[in-house]
């Protein structure tokens, strides 16, 4: 399929007010496992163009509060109050600490993808190193029994992935959204659960240092 042609998805959420398709895909993240609910903080990693956000926001009410980060522009109307836009590198000491200023979070959610060469092995690699950052990230930041979704390219380095978080989560479950490109290899990781003992080690190492 042309990604350049508008599909279903695309002109659906052209119509909804949403500026990507990507929408579909956190809907049926949401629909399967409500990790979304009024009052919660959320976090959204490689928000832009700003889909993820605006559901996010809808989802949690007037009364949560979502922090979307992205090195590029999100194109969020202004009538989503409780969206508060970090632009820059998620993983920088400076936009970290702009990030945990603001939590903790309930939800942690990462659609982030790296820039693709088209080959698949280099691809998945660079996926799964983003994917690593955003587990590393997730005790310092999440609230127990917090959430954490995560986008990874499959190509072998997801099994690591999953064996890592589950170190951490109590369940972790692979989910591929019916809205993902037919062509596409990429898969979600649903973490859920975070142990209060893997904050407590995250904390033990930060004072380490």
């Amino acid at each position: 399929m042309d990604r350049r042609k508008p599909d279903h998805y695309t002109q659906k959420a052209k119509k909804a007010g949403y500026p990507a398709r990507s929408v579909y895909k956190l809907e049926e993240i949401q629909t399967k496992y409500r990790l979304l609910r009024p009052k919660q903080r959320v976090l959204d990693i490689g928000a832009a163009p700003g889909s993820w956000s605006m559901y996010a926001a809808e989802q949690v009410s007037p009364q949560g509060s979502v922090v979307a980060v992205d090195l590029q522009d999100c194109r969020i109307p202004d009538s989503y109050r409780q969206i508060t836009i970090l632009k820059g590198d998620a993983f920088s000491p400076e936009l970290t600490e702009a990030i945990k200023a603001r939590g903790p979070y309930n939800v942690v959610l990462s659609d982030a993808a790296p820039a693709t060469t088209g080959n698949r092995t280099i691809d998945s690699t660079a996926s799964a190193a983003l994917a690593e950052q955003c587990l590393l990230l997730a005790p310092s930041i999440l609230r127990p029994p917090g959430a954490l979704v995560i986008k990874i390219f499959q190509g072998g380095e997801e099994q690591e992935l999953i064996r890592r978080l589950r170190q951490i989560f109590k369940s972790v479950k692979p989910f591929k959204p019916k809205s993902s490109r037919k062509n596409s290899f990429e898969i979600f990781l649903i973490a859920t659960g975070l142990k209060s003992e893997a904050v407590r080690s995250d904390r033990e190492k930060e004072e380490s240092l």
